[in-house]
Parts: C-alpha cells; sequence; structure tokens
C-alpha cells in the first residue's frame, strides 16, 4: 500500500476521515499508475520553489496551438500531432513538460517551458520559450489556489504530488494577480485539502467525473469477466475475479480516489 499522508488526519474530528480511511485500505487495489511527478516551478523574490499546481493545462487546452508536445510547432513532435505519445518520455513526467512561473508585480507570469529532447539519448529538458511564443507576453488568465512546498519533507509519497511537507505557501490567483496568500503548516494544509475538496463535490464536474468513473468501472467489469479473458483461467481466480466486481464502488471508495487524484486547484476556498 501506498504510504500517503492522509493517514494523518485527526479521525476523531473531520468530516472526510471515513473516506479518506476506506481509500487507505482499498488503495492497493485501485488500478492506477501510483508514479511521483515532476513539479513545474515558480519564482518567488529570486528564489525557486517547486509548484504542486499546472497552471499551464487550462491554457493548452484552451490554446491548443502552442501546446508543445501535440501542437504544430515543435517539429521533433510532428509524427505525434495526430496521435497519442505513447507513456509520454518518462512516467515521472506525463505532462511531457516542466515550466518555470514567475510572481511579478503581483501577478502570475510564465517565465519558460521546457520539454524532453526526444532526439537526444540522454532526453535532456531543453528550452522551448521562444520557440513557441517567440517575444509574446503569455496571458495565462489562470485562477486558482497555487501550492508551494517551503518546508521539511515530512512524508514521502510516490504517487502524484501527495507527499507530505510540514510547512506550505498557498497563493489565490484570479486572473493572474494575486488576491490572498498565507503561510500553513501541514495540519492546516491538510484542513484545507479537505475543505477544498468538500466545495468540489458539490459542483457539476464532480457529478459528472463519478458518472464516468461508474461507466468505466462497468466496463472494466464486462471486459475483466469476458469469456475472452477469462479463459485459461482457474475456477479459483474466475470467482476471485467475480468477487471484486459483486459490487460496483462505493461513494466513499470513490471520493477517496478523487481526493488523492484530481487536480481541483481551480476551486478556491478560504484558508
Amino acid at each position: 500500500m501506498e504510504s500517503l499522508y492522509f493517514n494523518t488526519i485527526n479521525i476523531a474530528e473531520i468530516r472526510m476521515k471515513i473516506k479518506i480511511l476506506i481509500f487507505l485500505l482499498t488503495f492497493s487495489t485501485i488500478k492506477i499508475l501510483a508514479t511521483a511527478q515532476a513539479t513545474d516551478k515558480i519564482i518567488i523574490n529570486n528564489k525557486e520553489y517547486r509548484l504542486l499546481n499546472n497552471p499551464l493545462e487550462k491554457y493548452f487546452k484552451d490554446n491548443s496551438e502552442y501546446d508543445p508536445i501535440y501542437g504544430p510547432h515543435l517539429s521533433m513532435f510532428k509524427e505525434y500531432r495526430n496521435k497519442p505519445i505513447p507513456v509520454p518520455f518518462s512516467t515521472g513526467n506525463y505532462r511531457g513538460y516542466i515550466a518555470t512561473f514567475k510572481i511579478e508585480n503581483n501577478n502570475l507570469i510564465l517565465a519558460d517551458l521546457e520539454v524532453q529532447n526526444i532526439n537526444s539519448e540522454k532526453r535532456n529538458y531543453i528550452s522551448v520559450y521562444k520557440q513557441l511564443f517567440k517575444n509574446k507576453k503569455v496571458i495565462l488568465n489562470y485562477s486558482g489556489i497555487l501550492v508551494i512546498p517551503d518546508g521539511k519533507l515530512v512524508e514521502f509519497s510516490n504517487f502524484g504530488y501527495s507527499s507530505l511537507y510540514d510547512h506550505y505557501k498557498l497563493i489565490t490567483i484570479k486572473n493572474d494577480t494575486i488576491v490572498r496568500e498565507k503561510e500553513l503548516d501541514k495540519d492546516e494544509f491538510i484542513q484545507f485539502k479537505i475543505n477544498q475538496f468538500e466545495e468540489y463535490k458539490k459542483t457539476e464536474a464532480y457529478k459528472t467525473k463519478v458518472k464516468e468513473y461508474i461507466k468505466d468501472w462497468e466496463n472494466d467489469k464486462k471486459t475483466e469477466l469476458s469469456k475472452n479473458n477469462t479463459k485459461g483461467m482457474s475456477k479459483k481466480e474466475i470467482a476471485a475475479l467475480r468477487k471484486e466486481y459483486a459490487q460496483p464502488p462505493s461513494e466513499d471508495y470513490i471520493d477517496g480516489y478523487f481526493f488523492v487524484t484530481k487536480k481541483i486547484d481551480y476551486i478556491i476556498v478560504d484558508y
């Protein structure tokens, strides 16, 4: 079972305790890629920090022509413009890029963008900012809460950005402009994450994702229990597989999965 910081939550005081506990107990059965991810970076007062958000994801969704991997500007990715890249470069960076941001004049700006050089055996990162944007100022139109770990590592988790630190900086951004900043210790940070998730549960996006999750589970069940897939299995193995799919995933289980995997920095809450 992966070691996640959520087991540090005071079970007697936090409403999400049951959901998180159930998730921890069942985590090893979830079929997902559990790999720590390379972070983007942010420069504040000339000091570089890791950034546990990816503000360019929405920007590339809205401005796909500037996507460094699937957009038209970088020739080394030409063959991948119309098909997925098989396991993009490294399981430690599914995005395929590392962005560097700056806080400048109370605004969030993009300072650099690097991708792995797939023409190099070392796959070293190279800057492609000028190739993509030339001298254009990038308007991110980002709104969300930036999470910046600036303390000591308390607990490592080989899962996305799930490691726990003893201190964080949080910065709320609205349309690229800072509207709030605060420093949190690990307990305050955990409470913030729970509050943010509870607000996410009220959204239509959450309801849609739950429906998609259930549909995917039903498709997996059909595939896993098909004659073609169970051919050659023993009766004991088939019985175990049927038991695994006997009941659809509970709301607690799904919430636990979403709590760890979903990027919900756009959900702005108090902290």
